[in-house]
């Protein structure tokens, strides 16, 4: 499909072993919509946080930057789209805004989708630093945000009813 070549997605995102959430999730339903779609794990898990057990890595900043560098380095970091899910540290999610700010300032189009996977029904399941990193950085920069109800609350400051 030619228009899959000039539709792409970067998507930062989770990689669980058994479920789907975060980029296991995601990227067949927007390659069924002709997206082409790179993907960066965030974190890969045996299973999403809600389990009693949780194993496996969160990847850094620096890793994270590593990636990103190889891909323009290459000038393959032309996208449409971002999309960016779970994150599992502070430094990993700056390393996140920054490279938003970047592709913004390659493609000005580029729509940001942000879901500030960070918790739900009254608890965080994410450190509690993050909170602010995107209610004061990230935020401001999506252009699509897909908070789930109690994350809307958190960022706004607010009780919804």
């Amino acid at each position: 499909m030619s228009s899959s070549s000039s539709r792409r997605v970067l998507s930062i995102q989770s990689h669980v072993v058994s479920g789907y959430v975060g980029n296991k999730s995601a990227t067949f339903p927007l390659q069924v919509l002709g997206y082409e779609v790179d993907q960066i794990n965030s974190v890969q898990l045996c299973n999403h946080t809600g389990y009693k057990h949780v194993k496996g890595q969160v990847l850094n900043a620096e890793e994270l930057g590593e990636l990103f560098d190889g891909l323009v380095l290459n000038d393959i970091h032309h996208y449409t789209h971002i999309l960016t899910g779970y994150v599992g540290s502070e430094s990993f999610l700056f390393k996140v805004v920054d490279i938003v700010k970047k592709l913004k300032k390659t493609n000005p189009n580029l729509i940001y989708v942000c879901d500030p996977v960070m918790g739900d029904n009254g608890h965080m399941y994410v450190p509690k630093e993050l909170l602010p990193i995107y209610r004061d950085h990230l935020v401001a920069l999506a252009d699509i945000l897909t908070p789930n109800q109690y994350e809307a609350e958190l960022l706004t400051g607010l009780q919804i009813k």
